[in-house]
């Protein structure tokens, strides 16, 4: 949000579908929302930028740039003022001056803010995915996740283009990027929440000095694999279809539980990966609450058909917490929630719960010298190209749900990572898939090299 204390006029910028946040941020400082917009159409979240307009009576500006076929299509565009290259928004004594960046989408806007009461020149620049601390956007998304073929070195390209241009403006100009570390719309962002463009064109790669080729090889090598939700999200934000909203918990009893166990319904664990570890229901995928329960949801929880949610959160306004942050993905077919209190009537039931296995970096070195296991590697491909364990397969965490019938079911696996929690949600999907023999390497790879055990660095093909 970006306001004019004098007019009490305020812009919102890259809203996502909880547009309650925006309202009240508003109403707490007194400012009327009167224009909204984006910089260009999201894959990682359900955009709010109409539903916020809408609510609050505002202007709603949408890039009109890009290639028609990638673009908005017509219709969300008709109930927008479609900005274009050097087009500016005004609002009292601010102006966003929007400049076309294309690269990590073909659409993508940069907008330049001007505050008039302290001079004419920009004091600063949304950036969106275009430029992150440390990192820029990925040019690969079209082509990866909506499935646009021969794209991503021509976007690449575009990319550098935007990149030489914009270096031209001056160092003072703070940067304001849309995302931080964690994102997976880049592969080295750092976790800052700004910055100059002087400091990045000191200490960001892609400001260094390289030939537009040199660029394109380095910008698309060691990309992470994009969640698979990520293409549903472009579709939905292209279209400006409207999402559900966040539903009341539906908690659902024993009964319930019993008959979505049998039937093999994708129930989603929410607790720590200790919890799960020590006993969980079969069949059940954990994703524990926290910065990438969101990722991983999109990642790993089909995109179609209702799941339910097993928690230990208690009370109504916790469990609709959980409820608000996957309708930001658009994962809105909850079905019920379990409280993990069940797992107790459940255990007197049926016996023990199932439990994750752990082996130390010791006993993995143990097996790997008899020849009798399969290493999975479940990290990144930037993390994968700097190291890994000698002879382990690199599928990372968000492919390996399609790559399942790759691995030999009747020998021993171990999921590995860099620290040992997404290889324990990796753990958890095999068992959710009906295998049996796998376990955790607790500590993962930092561990092993803790240990002094060898490690390759040798580029290998990524499943």
């Amino acid at each position: 949000m970006i306001a004019c204390q004098e007019t009490r006029e305020a812009i919102i910028v890259d809203p996502n579908a909880d547009i309650g946040l925006y309202t009240r941020a508003a109403g707490a400082d007194r400012m009327r929302i009167t224009h909204v917009t984006e910089t260009h159409i999201h894959a990682d979240f359900v955009s709010g930028a109409l539903a916020l307009a809408e609510s609050a009576g505002a202007a709603l500006h949408l890039s009109g740039e890009g290639d028609p076929k990638w673009s908005y299509i017509p219709s969300v565009l008709d109930a927008s003022e479609a900005l274009k290259d050097g087009d500016e928004i005004r609002f009292g004594r601010v102006r966003l001056r929007a400049l076309h960046t294309p690269g990590h989408t073909p659409e993508h806007l940069t907008f330049l803010v001007f505050d008039l009461a302290r001079g004419d020149d920009p004091v600063g620049a949304l950036t969106g995915d275009f430029v992150f601390v440390g990192d820029v956007g990925r040019p690969d998304l079209l082509e990866k996740a909506v499935g646009a073929t021969n794209t991503m070195v021509d976007s690449a390209r575009q990319l550098y283009r935007s990149l030489r241009k914009f270096a031209g403006l001056p160092d003072y100009l703070q940067l304001w990027p849309g995302h931080g570390a964690g994102s997976a719309c880049g592969k080295s962002l750092g976790s800052m929440p700004q910055s100059t463009l002087g400091y990045e064109k000191m200490f960001n790669w892609a400001f260094a000095p390289m030939t537009e080729d040199q660029f394109v090889e380095k910008v698309l090598e060691g990309q992470p694999v994009p969640p698979k939700y990520f293409a549903a999200m472009k579709a939905i934000n292209r279209s400006g279809e409207r999402q559900p909203k966040t539903s009341s918990p539906k908690f659902l009893g024993a009964d319930d539980l019993e008959s979505a166990v049998r039937k093999g319904a994708t129930i989603v664990d929410t607790r720590t990966v200790q919890k799960y570890a020590a006993g969980h229901l079969p069949g059940t995928l954990n994703i524990p609450l926290g910065k990438s329960f969101l990722g991983w949801s999109g990642a790993l929880v089909p995109t179609r058909g209702e799941f339910s949610i097993v928690t230990d959160r208690a009370g109504d306004e916790a469990v609709k917490e959980i409820l608000a942050e996957l309708c930001k993905i658009g994962l809105t077919a909850v079905r019920g929630i379990f409280h993990s209190d069940l797992l107790d009537d459940w255990k007197s039931r049926h016996g023990e719960l199932e439990r994750v296995a752990q082996v130390d970096a010791d006993q993995l070195k143990a097996m790997t010298a008899q020849g009798n296991v399969q290493v999975i590697d479940v990290r990144n491909p930037d993390e994968w190209a700097g190291g890994h364990l000698p002879g382990a397969m690199h599928i990372p965490l968000a492919a390996l749900p399609d790559k399942l019938d790759e691995l030999d079911r009747s020998t021993p696996v171990v999921l590995q990572c860099q620290g040992g929690e997404r290889s324990a949600i990796a753990t958890s999907l095999l068992q959710s898939r009906g295998m049996s023999n796998v376990a955790n390497l607790a500590g993962g790879y930092e561990e092993w090299v803790r240990k002094g055990f060898p490690v390759t660095a040798e580029m290998s093909a990524t499943k």
